[in-house]
């Protein structure tokens, strides 16, 4: 479940050259995508991300919900779900409260957090740990650091360095472009930018395959740990 709830943490319309004050009112649009996940090269079954927003409030509710294999089944329940819900605005994006179901009796290996921007703390509980953080500029949590990439793409904005709340401390990503190449996919053969995903101090790192006119929706990702290859997701379908 945590190996797969990873690689969802890094999960990410053409790059815009926009004025800043045009840049301030772009915004992701909803969307429903599901791949297909293998884990050292035996099927893991399907993961499906979904971005919605509510007209009422402006806010995002963005989640991800799992199919697993009959074998991955002994690792992630079909129940699981992870959500974030989030606004937007021209700082970019805040989360304000973050949620972890992982399907299974007992809630051992729940977590949840609410942001309070206000008073600058994030609180909640995580795998039975209680959570007190102070709040900082650009802090994420592991769902809203992906809409927060696609956002800055198509701000024309490099992500950079991404302060991202996981388990119990704050981490800090760095995303650094490394090419554009084609990738053959379900969806036909697409236009891609690769960035490289890394934090200093671990021996993991993530490579996303991002399609710059489908606002920066990954059609591959790969996590790789000590130079190898472990999980790769990839693109089924988009709605």
């Amino acid at each position: 479940m945590r190996r797969l709830a990873r690689l969802t943490t890094f999960l990410f319309a053409t790059l815009l050259c926009a004025t800043a004050a045009r840049s301030d009112a772009i915004l992701p649009k909803p969307v429903t995508a599901t791949y297909e996940v293998t884990y050292r090269g035996i099927r893991a079954g399907q993961l499906t991300f979904k971005l919605t927003r509510d007209d009422a409030t402006g806010r995002y509710t963005y989640e991800t919900t799992a199919a697993p294999s009959m074998l991955a089944r002994f690792v992630i329940s079909s129940a699981a779900v992870e959500r974030s819900v989030m606004e937007i605005g021209p700082d970019g994006v805040r989360p304000l409260e973050w949620s972890l179901e992982d399907g299974k009796s007992g809630a051992d290996k729940d977590g949840r957090l609410k942001f309070d921007w206000n008073a600058n703390v994030a609180t909640g509980e995580i795998e039975g740990e209680k959570i007190e953080l102070p709040l900082e500029p650009g802090l994420q949590d592991r769902l809203s650091i992906q809409i927060h990439v696609v956002t800055s793409l198509l701000r024309g904005q490099e992500p950079g360095l991404i302060p991202l709340i996981d388990d119990n401390r704050i981490k800090r990503y760095s995303y650094v472009k490394k090419e554009t190449t084609s990738l053959d996919t379900a969806l036909g053969k697409l236009d891609t930018v690769v960035y490289e995903s890394t934090r200093e101090g671990s021996n993991r790192q993530s490579r996303f395959w991002l399609v710059p006119k489908m606002e920066y929706l990954a059609a591959r990702a790969e996590q790789i740990r000590k130079g190898k290859v472990e999980t790769v997701m990839v693109l089924q379908s988009v709605q």
